[in-house]
């Protein structure tokens, strides 16, 4: 089964990239918005599902209407692009009317779908207040935005993004999050790259560990910008090219909310451990 899927050829509009039961998937779909003139509107409905929108450039007004009321968001996005500065999210509850209108064009968003259980509240995290951490070391440092993290009260959803710098790794060391432990919950997750310049690439590796109950994946994949992954289970680490930047816009889903509930990749485990003078060095997403 081929679990990459290339970037959208619609340049107006919403696409859909990937959603369940697409690739193994259970719960997580993804979207791509594009609104190229002031005033464009989007409007769709989240159903059964909760939604994360990630506004990747532009200014747009985001509005919203559902069972647990109305809320309206006159002003979110501040970067021209992914790569000019962190992003800004909205968090949107099952049962709700969504609109998206362009404020500041072109506007591109990534839309993230996954059905759920509860009734939950709307939630806009703007740039100057998306969570920030650095993970890693060395070529494998990364800076992660978990902008609807587990503060955010959604259902299944954690969404974020990862920006590696030129020729680093990211979800490195290898991990995994496909089994229900003590220390690791069963969550699906879904990989948006966007590159700088945009004729930059990576390289995605995806396997399984030995004996996993569900069929083996062993896979490695090209990316290019726009490019999408859908990782339904097995270590997933990735890398950018020298000389380029990378962007990931992930989501977890599962039956539970699980992050930092990973495993690391048991022959690499050792390069959690920070060398004297190094603080924190965990290798999330």
């Amino acid at each position: 089964m081929d679990y990459h899927y290339p970037a959208p050829r619609s340049p107006e509009g919403y696409s859909s990239v990937v959603a369940a039961p697409q690739s193994d998937l259970r719960w997580l779909g993804l979207g791509r918005l594009s609104l190229g003139a002031e005033g464009a509107r989007y409007s769709s409905h989240s159903q059964a599902d909760e939604m994360g929108i990630d506004i990747l450039g532009g200014v747009c007004q985001v509005s919203l209407k559902g069972s647990w009321g109305e809320a309206r968001y006159p002003q979110v996005g501040q970067r021209a692009d992914p790569f000019s500065g962190p992003p800004s999210m909205v968090y949107v509850p099952r049962g709700t009317e969504v609109t998206i209108t362009c404020l500041s064009a072109p506007l591109s968003a990534a839309l993230v779908r996954a059905p759920s259980r509860r009734e939950t509240a709307p939630r806009l995290i703007p740039a100057d207040k998306a969570p920030f951490e650095a993970f890693g070391r060395d070529n494998w440092q990364r800076g992660v935005y978990l902008s609807i993290g587990p503060e955010v009260d959604a259902d299944r959803i954690i969404m974020g993004e990862t920006h590696t710098p030129s020729g680093n790794w990211s979800s490195y060391p290898p991990h995994k999050h496909d089994t229900d432990t003590a220390h690791e919950r069963a969550c699906e997750e879904i990989y948006h790259f966007l590159f700088d310049p945009s004729h930059g690439f990576g390289l995605q590796y995806l396997w399984t560990a030995p004996g996993h109950p569900e069929p083996p994946i062993q896979a490695a994949y090209p990316l290019h910008n726009g490019d999408t992954v859908a990782i339904p289970r097995g270590y997933h680490p990735t890398v950018v090219a020298p000389g380029c930047r990378m962007i990931t816009v992930w989501a977890y889903a599962g039956e539970n909310r699980g992050w930092r509930h990973w495993t690391p990749e048991p022959a690499l485990e050792r390069l959690l451990r920070p060398p004297e003078g190094f603080g924190s060095v965990e290798g999330a997403t």
